[in-house]
């Protein structure tokens, strides 16, 4: 098999003709019907086909996947049998097509018997061939291309996430993964008032991610996981939105959509032993071959510190923490974790991260362009609004500015008047009053001037 660092092939076309071929050929001889004069003819073409987009490198995909060395042990068996995994996803009509071939299955993944048939094997040789190459430590299985699933004689071959979105252009699955829900907030780096420092590691984030590619195709480097990341940093100071502008940079670099789902913790955590685990498996399992990007929100609640023994549930515990650790470690594709509470996070996990970033509380100058980005920006607004001097007066965090902003907009629109300090000072005042304690009036400076009574 040659291979050529090559994008997407349509050459791959030419395997699901032959395909399609055998399905209909071992469908013909299921129900006794004549095949056409021209069948052994067109066969013969077909695998002319295939042979000469092997050579040609339709496969070159795989060097994303694997170094040039170990995708030199695969076999003309072995590529034969990633076409029939790939085919039901790559054609779906031939999936219904592949499940009435094989009923005693269940699945439209192609089985053992049926892979016999549509290869047309001839002996006992030829069979053990076969299971040789499907192997848990035979190359397919090995370098995670294929999965062989359920039990002798029934055993099914289907292809890995990253193979379908390697050789496929495609996400494995077109559901939102179980446990999570897709975020449809996007943002921009100019909306992202953090100082230069943090939004430099952020950079170095997205590069990591968009890079990780070509380093593995192009470099040589082993196929990387991840990466993790950890935004660390007091509430509101924008480690949610951080992930959303991530999410729509890799988008404008890559030129391929990438999704943004945040984790469900009521769908993931469960009172009954193994429960949790078991759902974040799936959850993890469903994302992988995707450009997607993970974010779990309150990390610090999943993933707390590990404690000493002293009966049955801080065992599990420890070993559902410890579980949770390793299947994120091992995960291929981007996680990033949010806490406001980092040293609530077990140190152990900490070592797993290629990124941690901190999200520092603003300070004035911070504050106020803030206010300047989250403020309606075809709002009219009064002449005395000065946005240093309301940085100046009101300490809030920029989630904070977003809820006052808006209110303050609501306000202004309401009363058809231009934003102003009056509007601005009653939102700031609602928003300290959130904290449930006693709100001095010296505490939003010389907005205070501006309060309307009753606050």
């Amino acid at each position: 098999m040659t291979l050529r660092p090559a994008g997407l092939d349509a050459f791959l076309d030419a395997e699901f003709d032959r395909v399609a071929a055998m399905i209909a050929l071992a469908e013909a001889v299921r129900t006794g019907s004549a095949l056409p004069d021209e069948t052994a003819e067109r066969f013969q073409s077909l695998s002319a086909a295939v042979e000469a987009a092997r050579t040609s490198g339709a496969w070159a995909g795989l060097l994303a996947l694997a170094p040039r060395e170990d995708l030199a042990a695969l076999t003309r068996l072995d590529v034969d049998l990633m076409a029939l995994a790939l085919a039901p996803v790559a054609r779906p009509a031939l999936g219904p097509r592949l499940w009435s071939l094989q009923p005693q299955a269940g699945s439209c993944w192609p089985s053992l018997p049926l892979i016999e048939d549509l290869l047309m094997l001839d002996g006992g040789g030829q069979i053990a061939l076969l299971v040789d190459r499907l192997r848990p430590t035979a190359p397919l299985s090995a370098l995670g291309l294929i999965r062989v699933e359920g039990a002798t004689p029934a055993q099914t071959v289907r292809p890995a996430p990253r193979l379908i979105q390697t050789m496929l252009g495609r996400d494995a699955e077109l559901a939102p993964p179980p446990g999570a829900t897709l975020s449809d907030r996007r943002g921009r780096w100019e909306e992202l008032v953090l100082p230069e420092p943090t939004l430099a590691q952020l950079r170095d984030l997205t590069a990591w991610i968009a890079r990780g590619r070509m380093l593995t195709e192009d470099w040589g480097a082993a196929p990387a996981r991840g990466p993790l990341a950890l935004f660390s940093g007091p509430s509101g100071t924008g480690k949610s939105f951080a992930a959303s502008v991530i999410a729509s940079a890799l988008h404008a670099r890559t030129e391929e959509p990438w999704a943004l789902y945040t984790l469900d913790l009521g769908r993931i955590m469960s009172k009954y032993v193994g429960e949790t685990e078991a759902n974040m498996n799936a959850l993890l399992s469903a994302l992988e071959g995707r450009n997607a990007l993970l974010q779990i929100d309150e990390a610090d609640g999943l993933l707390g510190k590990r404690g000493e023994v002293t009966d049955a549930r801080d065992r599990y515990a420890n070993l559902e923490v410890s579980h949770l650790l390793a299947r994120l470690e091992d995960h291929t594709g981007p996680v990033i974790l949010t806490t406001n509470l980092r040293a609530n996070v077990d140190t152990a996990f900490l070592r797993r991260f290629q990124m941690v970033v901190d999200f520092p509380a603003p300070d004035a100058a911070a504050r106020a362009r803030l206010w300047q980005v989250l403020l309606p920006p075809r709002a009219p607004r009064a002449a005395d609004l000065d946005l240093s001097r309301i940085g100046e007066a009101a300490r809030l965090s920029g989630g904070a500015i977003r809820n006052a902003a808006t209110y303050a907009a609501v306000l202004a629109a309401e009363r058809d008047e231009p934003l102003g300090l009056p509007h601005i000072a009653r939102a700031v005042w609602a928003e300290l009053n959130k904290d449930a304690r006693q709100i001095r009036r010296t505490e939003i400076g010389f907005l205070a001037e501006h309060l309307e009574e009753p606050c």
